[in-house]
C-alpha cells in the first residue's frame, strides 16, 4: 500500500473516531448550528440589525469562523494530545508507516469536518433566514475557509506541546475559543465592544477571519478579500507552523 492510500485509510479511521465521539461531534458541528439559529432568532427583530436578513448576514460568517476555530484549534488540539498521552503517537513511530501520515490524516479529517459544517451553516442561513449568496461570495468563502482552516490547524498543533493531559487541552481549547469569540465580534457585534477590547481582538486571527468573512457576505460584486485580513491570518499561520515544527512531541509528556 502506497503512502497516499495509507493517508486515505488513516483519514477514514480518524473520521470514524470523530463521529463516534459524542462530545467532539456535538461541540464541533451541532453547537455552531445551534448558535447560528439562536443568535439569528434573538437578534432578527432588533433595529441594530434591521431585520432577519441583516442578522443572518452578520452571524452566518461570524459563526462560520467560530466553527473553523472549534474544529481546527479546539478539536484538533484535544485529539492529538489524547492520542499522544495514550501512547498512540509513540507506537505510530514504531511502525513502518511514515509519521507524517498521522498528522496529514488528522488535518484532512479537520478539513472534512469544516467543509461539512460550513455547508450546513450556509444552507440553513439561505433556506431559513433568506441569506443571499452570490458567485463572489462563494469565491471569498472558499478562500477564507482554506486559509482559516490551515491557520487554526497550525495553531492547534502548536499548542499541543504546552498541554500535558487531555484535560489541559480541553481547558486551553475551550477557554481560548470562547474568549476570542467574545472579543472578536463573533457573539457580540464589534460596535458594542469597548475600543480597548476591540484593539485586543484585532491582534488575534479569529477577528480577521470573522471580519473577512463578513466582508465576503456583505460586499456585492466583490469577494470581500482584503490584504490586511489575509496577511494577518498568514502571519499567524506561519507562527503556528514554526512553533509546531520546533516543539511537536511524539512521546507522552504527562509523565506516563
Amino acid at each position: 500500500m502506497n503512502d497516499l492510500a495509507l493517508a486515505a485509510y488513516q483519514t477514514r479511521y480518524s473520521l470514524v473516531g470523530f463521529l463516534r465521539n459524542p462530545r467532539a461531534f456535538v461541540f464541533t458541528i451541532i453547537m455552531p448550528l445551534f448558535l447560528l439559529v439562536i443568535l439569528c432568532t434573538i437578534f432578527h427583530g432588533l433595529t441594530s440589525f434591521a431585520g432577519t436578513k441583516a442578522a443572518a448576514m452578520y452571524y452566518t460568517p461570524a459563526i462560520v469562523s467560530y466553527a473553523m476555530m472549534l474544529a481546527g484549534f479546539n478539536s484538533l488540539t484535544q485529539s492529538v494530545v489524547a492520542d499522544r498521552e495514550a501512547g498512540l503517537l509513540k507506537r505510530f513511530r514504531g511502525t513502518p508507516m511514515p509519521s507524517w501520515i498521522y498528522l496529514a490524516a488528522e488535518i484532512a479529517r479537520t478539513i472534512a469536518v469544516v467543509i461539512c459544517t460550513v455547508v450546513v451553516l450556509v444552507l440553513v442561513a439561505v433556506i431559513f433566514y433568506k441569506l443571499k449568496i452570490a458567485a463572489d461570495t462563494v469565491a471569498g468563502l472558499v478562500v477564507y475557509t482554506v486559509i482559516g482552516t490551515a491557520v487554526m490547524c497550525a495553531l492547534g498543533l502548536a499548542v499541543t506541546r504546552v498541554c500535558s493531559t487531555i484535560d489541559e487541552a480541553a481547558v486551553v481549547g475551550v477557554f481560548a475559543t470562547l474568549i476570542l469569540a467574545f472579543i472578536s465580534g463573533v457573539f457580540v457585534p464589534e460596535t458594542l465592544l469597548p475600543a480597548w477590547l476591540r484593539d485586543i481582538g484585532r491582534v488575534f486571527p479569529l477577528e480577521h477571519l470573522a471580519q473577512g468573512l463578513r466582508m465576503t457576505f456583505s460586499v456585492r460584486a466583490s469577494s470581500g478579500i482584503t490584504g490586511e485580513d489575509i496577511g494577518i491570518l498568514a502571519l499567524w499561520g506561519i507562527v503556528g507552523i514554526v512553533i509546531a515544527i520546533r516543539t511537536f512531541q511524539w512521546q507522552p509528556v504527562g509523565g506516563r
